[in-house]
Formats: structure tokens, C-alpha cells, sequence
């Protein structure tokens, strides 16, 4: 396929809802952007709300749950703001992860500095790597810093504090015009590798804080562990020039949903994937996901068959996948981020279960899912139909309403949504919203 990249960029932007999206189009192509940590290939990032995880809510509740997940397949954890949440103008009676009133500890709600450093412990032992939510763009109104450095946040002219988001009314924004803010948030990000010895940092609206400052923390960061993983939330290829290893790819999810309810065809998707292949720094792993703490649970924002193949397509992209604590059994309610809401281990969807665990599987097994070399069969687009190779893999879904034939190549099948894959006179016949992947012969 040869595409104009600024012209697809150009009409896929307006469709584009998150704010945190890059509106201008820039080709890094040619540039390779930070080397990746050889743990983080082929693996996922499994989130972890610690507050939701259990009925204790603690990191002990977790560390106990740790051998189960690896066995799941479970490699890489992101943990959620693990700090002591602000009390002034909190929201909700328990306030949220992402209001912090100290960087340096840990919230006492979830347990001790020491439980945290077992649970750490005990991931290292298990060969899992361990990354934390850093929230560098703001902090609560009464952070306990600022009564020593009141100049670390940003003050309007009648000395009231700023924010650049005015529904986030329970924190107040950084200042990073600031020397002394920039040296107190290097010692935050240090502090959490020299004394924990964390993998890496899930950088919150990592867009709002100035390039600059991540260009001249990030190797401070990397001088004390080289392989040290930086995923933003943010999506720009900008981003990934110096300092990312990944950002998040809402506009991918956003034309899956449109594809979804029949309002663009798969050819757009296939476009769009390979525009940000080519325009995004080599080394970039955009963060795919159907869903996050800031989204409705996939389970209950589409149909089962939808999920799988949902599963199925940003499982076989290049990449980091995203799966969010509970998303493995289809839990339909997103925990809230005010109030104690526990994720419902025992009603379990099994189907998606099972299916999520095949793709952690193969996703380690088959090198070419993370490959960026994509060679997409636009025969087949006209019948919504995504049809692509990558090498000797083969991902076919049909996103179509009906049942949908195609030319079948021999092939091992590896994975299928459905309970069955029929193939008559030497064709495929794919139910709708059917997928499946196979080794071709």
C-alpha cells in the first residue's frame, strides 16, 4: 500500500477525541528515538489498582496474588499511584490516586514502605518487572512540600494556585519555570529507583509537563539503571525523539470503535496503523489497549465477540499491550477512583480468560506479532474484512455483520474467537465478527 502519510494524518486528527493527542503532523520516521529494555519485548503491561485488586486493597493482597499472575502469563506490572492522596478538597471519600501529597512515601491505606519493598522483592524473584505511576504535571493542595517550597506550583497574580485542567479541582499545577521544581521532581523520580529499585515510570499527562525537562531528567534516570522503561500518557511522536520508549495510541482504539459501528472501513485502520509505523521514531512502542482507568471496561462497551477480536488485533500489533486489572475475566464495572469499589474475581468470564491468556502466550512465542511489518490484503477491505501477514503469521478478522468468504492458504490455526472455523471448496468462511490468526505452510 502507498499511502500519503500527511494526508491521512490530516483526515484522521478531526476524529480524534482525546485532548492528549497530537494535533500536528510530524515524520520522525527516519529517527530511532531511545534504545528498548530487552524485558519489555513481546511482553504486556498488566495495570494494577491496588485499591480495587482486593477487599484489603493492600500490597500485601497483591504480592500474594503475584505467583498466579505470572502463571496467567503475566510479565511487566504497572502499579497506580502507590503515594498518600491529599485530604484538602479531595474528591469522593477516599480522594484519588492521582491527588499526592507526598512523592516520598507510600499511601498507609494500601500498607507500609516496607510491604511495598517485599511485593517488589517478590516480583524481581519471580521475573516480573515492576513499574510505578509517576505524576510530575501537579500534586495536592497540601503537598507536604510546599510548606518548605512554596514555589514548586503556579500561582495566578492575586496568589492563587493554578491548574491547567479545571475539573481536577483537588490538585494544583507544578511550576517547571522553576529551578527548584525541577530539581524536587528529579529527586522524586530518582528516589523510587535508588530505594525501591522500580523498573520503570507510567508518566501522567506526560504532555502537559515542558520537553525539556524530560529531556533533561530522563538520562539522570537511565544513569542509574540503563534499561529503564518510560511510557507516557500522551500521544505524540514527539514525545518518543529523546526520552519515551512508549506512549498511549487512543487513536487507534478510536477508529477500532468507529470501525466497530460501520462508520469508517477497515481500510482506514489499516492506514492509520501504518502511518504511525512510518512517522513515529523507530524504536517507538505505542501502549495498545481496549481499555484503562480512565475508560469504560471493554466488556461492557462492546459485545463478547467484539472483545475477542478487539483482543485479537492489538495483541498481533507492534508494540506494548495493555491489560487492565480485571479487563482477563471481563469484569464489566470500571473501578471508581474516589471510593472503595472491589474487582469481582469470582464472576468470571472464562471465554475471555482463556483467550487473554493464549495471546500473553503467543505474544512471547511468535516474535513476528511485535513486528512492524504489516502486509495488509486490500482485496479484502471491501467486504470489512483486515486481512495482514507478518512473516509467517496470518491475521484475519471480519468486522462485518454477516458471514464473509475468502481464498484459504494452508496454515496452522493458532487462535480462533469462535468455537469453530469452517472452510469449504478451499475458502475460509468467517462468521461475523470473527478472527482468527494462524501459521501460514
Amino acid at each position: 500500500m502507498r499511502l500519503n502519510y500527511r494526508k491521512i494524518f490530516a483526515e484522521v486528527e478531526p476524529g480524534i477525541r482525546e485532548f492528549a493527542f497530537q494535533r500536528e503532523f510530524v515524520d520522525l520516521g527516519r529517527e530511532t528515538g531511545p534504545a528498548n529494555a530487552e524485558w519489555i519485548k513481546g511482553r504486556a503491561i498488566y495495570e494494577i489498582y491496588v485499591r480495587a485488586f482486593s477487599e484489603e486493597g493492600s500490597f500485601k493482597a497483591v504480592q500474594a496474588a503475584l505467583p498466579e499472575l505470572k502463571q496467567y502469563g503475566i510479565d511487566v506490572i504497572w502499579f497506580m499511584p502507590i503515594f498518600p492522596i491529599g485530604e484538602k478538597e479531595r474528591k469522593g471519600p477516599l480522594g484519588c490516586p492521582y491527588s499526592i501529597k507526598d512523592y516520598f512515601t507510600v499511601n498507609p491505606e494500601y500498607g507500609t514502605e516496607q510491604d511495598f519493598k517485599n511485593l517488589i522483592e517478590s516480583a524481581h524473584r519471580l521475573g516480573m518487572k515492576v513499574l510505578i505511576d509517576m505524576v510530575p504535571n501537579h500534586v495536592a493542595h497540601d503537598y507536604r512540600y510546599l510548606k518548605t517550597i512554596p514555589e514548586l506550583i503556579r500561582y495566578d497574580e492575586r496568589g492563587k494556585p493554578l491548574r491547567k485542567v479545571a475539573d481536577w479541582t483537588d490538585v494544583v499545577d507544578l511550576d517547571y519555570s522553576r529551578p527548584a521544581t525541577r530539581e524536587h521532581m528529579a529527586e522524586v523520580m530518582k528516589h523510587w529507583i535508588t530505594e525501591y529499585d522500580v523498573d520503570g515510570y507510567r508518566c501522567d499527562v506526560a504532555g502537559l509537563v515542558p520537553m525539556d525537562f524530560w529531556e533533561w531528567a530522563a538520562p539522570q534516570l537511565r544513569a542509574l539503571k540503563e534499561d529503564f522503561y518510560l511510557l507516557a500518557e500522551w500521544e505524540s511522536q514527539l514525545l518518543h525523539q529523546k526520552v519515551f520508549n512508549s506512549t498511549y495510541d487512543w487513536s487507534t482504539l478510536q477508529i477500532l470503535k468507529d470501525v466497530f459501528e460501520k462508520k469508517v472501513s477497515v481500510q482506514r485502520l489499516a492506514e492509520w496503523l501504518l502511518t504511525k509505523a512510518a512517522i513515529y521514531p523507530q524504536n517507538a512502542l505505542p501502549l495498545r489497549f481496549l481499555e484503562n482507568h480512565d475508560l469504560p471496561r471493554a466488556a461492557a462497551e462492546f459485545s463478547e465477540e467484539q472483545v475477542l477480536c478487539g483482543l485479537l488485533f492489538i495483541f498481533s500489533l507492534h508494540g506494548v499491550p495493555l491489560i487492565y486489572n480485571g479487563q482477563e475475566i471481563g469484569d464489566r464495572q470500571t473501578p471508581s477512583l474516589f471510593e472503595k469499589q472491589t474487582i469481582d474475581w469470582q464472576n468470571k468470564n472464562q471465554k475471555i480468560y482463556t483467550f487473554l491468556q493464549s495471546l500473553l502466550r503467543l505474544r512471547k512465542e511468535k516474535a513476528a506479532l511485535s513486528s512492524k511489518e504489516y502486509v495488509f490484503k486490500s482485496a479484502y477491505f471491501k467486504d470489512d474484512i483486515l486481512s495482514f501477514e507478518k512473516e509467517d503469521l496470518w491475521i484475519i478478522i471480519n468486522f462485518s455483520d454477516v458471514q464473509r468468504e475468502m481464498a484459504a492458504e494452508e496454515g496452522e490455526l493458532l487462535l480462533n474467537t469462535h468455537e469453530e472455523l469452517r472452510r469449504h471448496a478451499g475458502r475460509w468462511q468467517l462468521k461475523p465478527c470473527q478472527g482468527i490468526l494462524l501459521r501460514k505452510q
